[in-house]
């Protein structure tokens, strides 16, 4: 790196490297590329899997500004713009589909909230002991 930081500082090195590695896991996660393959228009939006395909990600991400979309009843908007997750407003292990309209992005409590929501409190799949609820963390600051 010694054109990009001729005098060699440790620190501006590490935040360079640092800086990169998060855009290139922001860029897998989000789907963004320079040059996508495909559209949103050129996206089979069936649910066929979990996968929701990376034009998706892309429209959503774009649609939502990198940002939780829950929206509290006093009509507040959550600022977290970390532990972001896809969440199908209409679940997809009900027939919910994988198009822009269907996925929006919250932060893991929002997301594990609006869960509880559509599935209830009770354990879900062979992941979770027979008997354990799923509760919401701690330091969650919900007001509804």
């Amino acid at each position: 790196m010694r054109s990009s930081v001729p005098d060699g500082d440790l620190a501006a090195i590490v935040d360079a490297a640092v800086t990169e590695k998060l855009e290139r896991l922001e860029a897998r996660r989000f789907g963004l590329a320079k040059a996508p393959r495909k559209g949103v228009s050129d996206t089979d939006v069936a649910a066929s899997s979990r996968h929701v395909p990376a034009a998706i990600r892309r429209a959503v991400h774009e649609r939502d500004g990198g940002r939780c979309n829950y929206v509290d009843k006093q009509g507040r908007r959550c600022t977290a713009h970390t532990s972001l997750e896809f969440h199908h407003r209409r679940p997809f292990a009900v027939g919910g589909d994988h198009s822009p309209t269907n996925v929006s992005e919250l932060c893991k409590a929002h997301h594990q909230h609006l869960a509880q929501i559509d599935f209830g409190c009770k354990p879900v799949g062979k992941e979770r002991p027979t008997g354990a609820a799923i509760s919401l963390t701690p330091d969650l600051n919900l007001r509804l």
